[in-house]
């Protein structure tokens, strides 16, 4: 069985390492070496003199038999070595909370029990979630499809193709070479999910992984082989009958096309699947505050915009990571985080919130960090005033610390106690804060 390490991201892992039994080795160093001077590993992780320092980016990444798991914590000390007294299993548990309330776990209950399963890593619980939508599309019943089929046939039906036909059938009379219709399982959305279900052996060492994808693998019809590209599941198209395949080709995307959840299998036996906690962070926070939005409130992630034209026709964009809308109150800017500031603020954080609400006509914004110590909120407001038809307006700004989780709050046992036992969401200030933000 493969050994586990668990981290903190930016935090230092130096060859040597011993956590739980197990070993961060030279060998390792050495696939993560070559993994990163592929280009691909650039992303995630950075190399230093025998060790790795990991980005902003958490998940697992598996070499051979070690798997790694890089988890996220706002105040984690950059370039640190993980220390043993961390309590991993919370930020674990924290980060597939977040993960599933951002639409990135294709689950529909946070209380679901796939989220408290102890698998042995996060790429195993997310294989196990793919296999879990699998298995409840083999119970429900797989849809059947019209397809256009092309060959022998000893009945005739459909187009007879005379020219391939005189060419095969100069003996064999008895058949027919046609062109006709066909209905049963061998179509797209099959044939990917067969191609992701004989993929996942390569992925995990784990017994009742391996086992659940064979008897998954032997109830699934047969299907022709295809290569997967970006095409072909840009050509799915779902209805009242495929839409309970959604969830279940989102994780074969992700493992077929080798995106960001990045998978990599091959002679080096190396997998990565991370996740940008900096996108976290943003889906989590507007996911969150849609849910919370009071009547008459909008919250939307707006597209992007235009905010420089260059006379040769290149162009220089803007996209918010929030935005909420009043009819009669306006709209607030929200800028997301994912980092604890050196100082009191960042410069170019509020200059980007700046530019947002000139672009925007906003007079409210806020820039929304992790909590991270006892950081208290910070208001203010920008000297150059916001130009309108009506005249200048002051624009009023806050630094905002958001806490996820309920760290002082432990149960019996001394747990800390995240999530609301009522809706079953993790606690999280917002919703304090954003009772202030929209009665100002």
């Amino acid at each position: 069985m493969a050994g586990l390490i668990r981290v903190l991201e930016h935090s230092l892992l130096p060859i040597g390492y011993w956590q739980n039994g197990a070993e961060f080795t030279e060998a390792h160093w050495q696939q993560l070496l070559r993994y990163h001077d592929t280009g691909a590993g650039r992303r995630y992780y950075d190399i230093r003199h025998r060790g790795i320092r990991f980005k902003h980016y958490v998940g697992v990444l598996q070499a051979g038999d070690l798997t790694i798991e890089v988890l996220p914590k706002a105040d984690a000390v950059p370039g640190a070595t993980p220390t043993p007294h961390e309590p991993f299993d919370r930020w674990r548990t924290l980060l597939l909370q977040m993960l599933a309330e951002a639409g990135l776990l294709p689950v529909d209950s946070f209380n679901t029990a796939q989220l408290h399963e102890r698998e042995n890593s996060l790429l195993d619980l997310y294989l196990a979630l793919f296999l879990t939508e699998v298995e409840a599309l083999l119970h429900r019943g797989l849809v059947k499809r019209y397809r256009q089929r092309e060959g022998q046939v000893k009945a005739l039906k459909g187009s007879l193709l005379f020219g391939p036909h005189l060419v095969r059938n100069v003996v064999h009379q008895e058949r027919f070479y046609t062109r006709h219709q066909t209905y049963d399982r061998d179509h797209l959305l099959h044939r990917l999910l067969r191609q992701a279900l004989g993929l996942l052996p390569t992925l995990t060492a784990t017994p009742s992984l391996r086992g659940r994808a064979a008897r998954a693998l032997l109830a699934w019809p047969d299907t022709e082989p295809l290569r997967p590209t970006a095409a072909h599941f840009a050509r799915l198209r779902y209805d009242r009958k495929t839409v309970p395949y959604r969830p279940a080709l989102r994780i074969a995307r992700l493992l077929l096309l080798r995106l960001s959840p990045d998978v990599r299998s091959g002679p080096q036996e190396l997998i990565a699947l991370f996740f940008n906690m900096n996108r976290v962070w943003e889906a989590y926070l507007l996911r969150t505050l849609q849910r919370l939005a009071p009547p008459g409130w909008t919250v939307s992630k707006p597209p992007k915009v235009v905010f420089w034209q260059a006379e040769n026709g290149q162009q220089s964009r803007m996209q918010p990571d929030i935005v909420l809308e009043h009819p009669t109150h306006g709209c607030l800017v929200l800028d997301a985080k994912w980092k604890r500031p050196t100082s009191r603020h960042a410069e170019t954080d509020l200059r980007q919130l700046f530019a947002y609400a000139h672009h925007f006509g906003a007079t409210q914004v806020r820039l929304l960090y992790p909590q991270a110590g006892q950081g208290a909120a910070v208001e203010g407001e920008f000297t150059r005033p916001l130009f309108t038809d009506a005249g200048g307006q002051v624009i009023r700004g806050e630094v905002s610390y958001i806490r996820v989780g309920q760290g002082e709050l432990l149960s019996a046992d001394g747990v800390a106690i995240d999530t609301d036992p009522v809706t079953g969401y993790l606690r999280c200030s917002v919703e304090d804060d954003l009772l202030n933000w929209t009665q100002t």
